[in-house]
């Protein structure tokens, strides 16, 4: 699906509005299903109650110590943590996220795991990203790029700060039916990602525009509605709409989860 039922602003405030007010400690369930008993090992506890990810893009990005990372909506920073563990102290991890909140909350959580020397936050838009051209050795992101109103713009400032040759891993959920209208225009369904998901092939055709090659799909995780009413997210409202409007047998797949990889052209 290509096209935004809501004005980018809305859907920005609509982003904004639902992630600010969250609840903490929500996102363990969700951890706990996505990442390893080894990379949880040692997380604060904060990095793991405020996981909200769809994915595990770290486990997948093949990281190096001494590299360059972004994280694009770093959130409560679990992905920054354990790339910053993959990078090491002669590496940095950079991630970005438009809440101040969220910013703070990765510091913290760094700070607590021993890796902030190297792993910082800076408040920015993924369609603004306020770092430097040819800054970093690789890009990954957690269910963020579907919350962008402007996919192809974040996904081309994603390419913008990563050097030739470097690589991006995002995870995002991606759907192949169109989702009935009283859904697409649900706030809850744009923050949990799902109302703005693409299908695989616009993915791979935006990643191509951005100027990414060597574009892989790769692990798929499939997402029921009860799967994403784990998310604070999505409030009962829209978890009794989606299983009001959709088809039964559609409601064990209503969405995928893919780590999708690609190398910025060099």
């Amino acid at each position: 699906m290509t096209r935004d039922l809501m004005f980018q602003s809305e859907i920005r405030n609509v982003v904004r509005s639902t992630y600010g007010r969250l609840p903490g400690g929500a996102g363990r369930a969700m951890a706990e299903r996505l990442y390893s008993e080894e990379q949880l090992a040692g997380l604060p506890d904060d990095a793991i109650d405020w996981s909200l990810g769809v994915g595990n893009p770290v486990a997948h990005a093949a990281l190096r110590p001494g590299e360059r990372i972004v994280d694009l909506g770093c959130g409560g920073g679990i992905d920054s943590i354990l790339a910053a563990r993959e990078v090491g102290p002669t590496g940095t991890v950079t991630g970005v996220d438009t809440l101040t909140e969220m910013c703070e909350r990765t510091r913290q959580a760094a700070g607590t795991a021993g890796v902030a020397e190297w792993c910082d936050a800076v408040q920015g838009e993924l369609e603004d990203l306020p770092l430097p051209d040819d800054s970093a050795d690789a890009v990954v992101s957690n269910g963020v790029v579907n919350l962008s109103p402007r996919k192809s713009r974040a996904l081309a400032e994603a390419a913008r700060v990563l050097r030739g040759g470097g690589r991006l891993c995002i995870a995002d959920f991606v759907v192949n039916d169109d989702l009935p209208p009283e859904v697409l225009t649900s706030s809850a369904a744009w923050a949990g990602c799902i109302a703005g998901a693409l299908s695989e092939e616009v993915l791979v055709k935006k990643l191509m525009k951005a100027g990414f090659t060597e574009i892989e799909l790769g692990e798929r995780i499939p997402f029921g509605i009860d799967d994403v009413a784990v998310y604070p997210l999505f409030d009962d409202a829209v978890i009794q709409l989606m299983k009001r409007v959709v088809p039964e047998p559609e409601q064990r797949r209503i969405a995928t989860s893919v780590i999708a990889k690609a190398v910025r052209a060099g």
